[in-house]
């Protein structure tokens, strides 16, 4: 008994420290989890903020000045806006549940078993004595006991020599051993099934954890991106910046566009190039970022596109 009753402390004690487990595992991805999602806001929203102003000023005033000069440029249609769609929370209901020990269920059905013993007694002596028990009113009740008793005494134990005392214990007892039992039952099937339970639950946090993970991965890799793409965002606006500069001083000495007016072959080449460099910068910025829960391919060619025309800007001035 000593044996069992350890093995059942074991397994509950296993399964508690089951439970604890998963529920670190899980705490500790959320955490993670909480945590990559602000950086990844962070990013974005830097992101974001470059893209509107790039589109509401520095676009604006290059078209405008593009179009004094009789250059059309012809905006990039935004098929589709700022796009960050990434499913950080796949299993967004998942949690650890506790696991109980049985011993207050066990202790109801132990006491009911306990009940249904002692009337079980009753019931089997008050047919072997031709009593009815439903003519038994409460004041009679305890004068019809010790008949009871004595044919338990009598009959049922004639080694007690049909002492009533001895038969009222050996009734209690019958009742606390078979509430012994009913308890030992319980608490022994819970223990097992709660040991599975936790067991099962350990490898759902896993699984949950390694989900988790993967997606953390692929949010890292998408806060790098954005921040890269803002990165190139600014150093073409510097860049545009200039050419925009360029644009007035050939609208200040060439003047705006006339009928048959020919502009500078230099000129020309500033205002293709111009047009060059707000293509790249439409392209980065109107491809989306993901595309099903990943880093869209599409939006990384773009932003390396946008490296290449930066670095041949750069070649050419400090060649």
């Amino acid at each position: 008994m000593d044996n069992a009753k350890i093995d059942k402390n074991n397994k509950l004690l296993e399964a508690k420290s089951l439970i604890e487990t998963s529920k670190e595992l899980v705490a500790k991805a959320n955490a993670n989890m909480q945590k990559c999602q602000a950086e990844i806001s962070k990013a974005a929203a830097n992101f974001d903020e470059v893209k509107r102003t790039f589109k509401n000023v520095t676009l604006k005033e290059t078209e405008a000045l593009l179009e004094k000069l009789g250059f059309e440029y012809i905006t990039k249609e935004e098929a589709a806006a700022f796009e960050l769609s990434i499913d950080g929370n796949r299993e967004k209901n998942f949690a650890v549940k506790n696991i109980s020990s049985g011993r207050f269920t066990g202790f109801i059905l132990a006491l009911l078993f306990a009940l249904i013993t002692v009337v079980a007694w009753i019931y089997f002596a008050a047919k072997k004595l031709n009593m009815d028990l439903t003519t038994i009113d409460t004041q009679k009740a305890m004068g019809s006991v010790e008949p009871m008793l004595k044919w338990v005494a009598t009959d049922v134990v004639p080694p007690i020599g049909g002492n009533v005392i001895v038969a009222a214990v050996l009734v209690g007892l019958s009742a606390l051993i078979v509430a012994w039992i009913v308890y030992a039952i319980r608490i022994s099937l819970k223990s097992s099934k709660n040991l599975r339970v936790a067991q099962t639950t350990l490898d759902e946090s896993t699984e949950y954890c390694m989900a988790q993970e993967a997606c953390q991965r692929e949010m890292t890799e998408i806060d790098a991106h954005l921040w890269r793409a803002t990165s190139e965002v600014k150093n073409l606006e510097i860049v545009l910046n200039e050419q925009r500069s360029t644009l007035k001083r050939i609208l200040h000495v060439e003047g705006a566009v006339e009928d048959d007016k020919e502009y500078h072959p230099s000129s020309k080449k500033v205002m293709r190039e111009t047009e060059k460099i707000m293509q790249t910068m439409e392209n980065l910025l109107e491809t989306p970022i993901t595309l099903d829960d990943k880093l869209n391919e599409q939006s990384v060619q773009s932003l390396n596109v946008a490296k290449t025309v930066y670095e041949d800007y750069l070649n050419r001035i400090y060649a």
